[in-house]
């Protein structure tokens, strides 16, 4: 049968329209697969961002924690070089002071002789102690009445000089000489009060 005109019309337009709407499947189709791939790159873009972010966060916290310890480290021992140094003075002024008492120094020979004579280590020798030229003026008197007399046997005699540089005293007997300076007070008491302030130190900078 002979196709009529308005049939013919009729066809063109449903394959036009079924054509159009493939199309428009297509390209909505494309759109939405070129929408997905956008999406996933931005997403892997991101992903990486952050992954890069967060390994320079890493890298930053570790460079900023070990500048940190340095700092500490430094400062303690800063802290430990400056106690120990004012430690040093205190010890220093200290020890000056209480060796340029007379008295002190007048009961320390007092008993230096007498464990010397109690242990009859010297016998009959002179024992020689050396002192400051201004401490032998305020002593001498004193050597004389208490070592220099026959009212006790045991007392050894004492020879006094006064060539000492610095505050204290030394002693002589034969076995030796001994000083007691501000020089040596100090070297022994700060090695024996030195390791304990480095340790206070130590535990107080651990505690905060």
């Amino acid at each position: 049968m002979a196709e009529t005109l308005e049939a013919f019309v009729t066809r063109l337009q449903e394959d036009g329209v079924k054509a159009g709407k493939e199309a428009a499947d297509k390209i909505r189709a494309e759109a939405e697969e070129q929408a997905r791939r956008i999406v996933e790159d931005a997403r892997a873009q991101a992903a990486g961002i952050v992954e890069q972010a967060e390994a320079e966060r890493q890298k930053v916290r570790s460079r900023t924690e070990t500048e940190l310890q340095l700092a500490a480290r430094d400062a303690i021992t800063r802290l430990q070089d400056t106690l120990g140094r004012a430690l040093e003075t205190l010890l220093r002024e200290t020890a000056r002071e209480q060796l340029s008492d007379s008295e002190l120094i007048q009961e320390l020979m007092r008993t230096i002789v007498s464990q010397y004579a109690e242990a009859d280590i010297t016998g009959k020798e002179m024992m020689t102690f050396n002192v400051p030229a201004p401490m032998r003026d305020k002593l001498v008197q004193w050597v004389i009445q208490e070592f220099h007399t026959d009212s006790n046997k045991q007392r050894r005699l004492v020879d006094l000089h006064g060539t000492l540089k610095e505050a204290g005293f030394e002693y002589s007997v034969k076995e030796g000489t001994v000083e007691i300076t501000v020089e040596s007070v100090v070297e022994i008491l700060s090695d024996l009060v030195g390791p304990e302030v480095r340790r206070l130190v130590l535990e107080s900078a651990r505690t905060k």
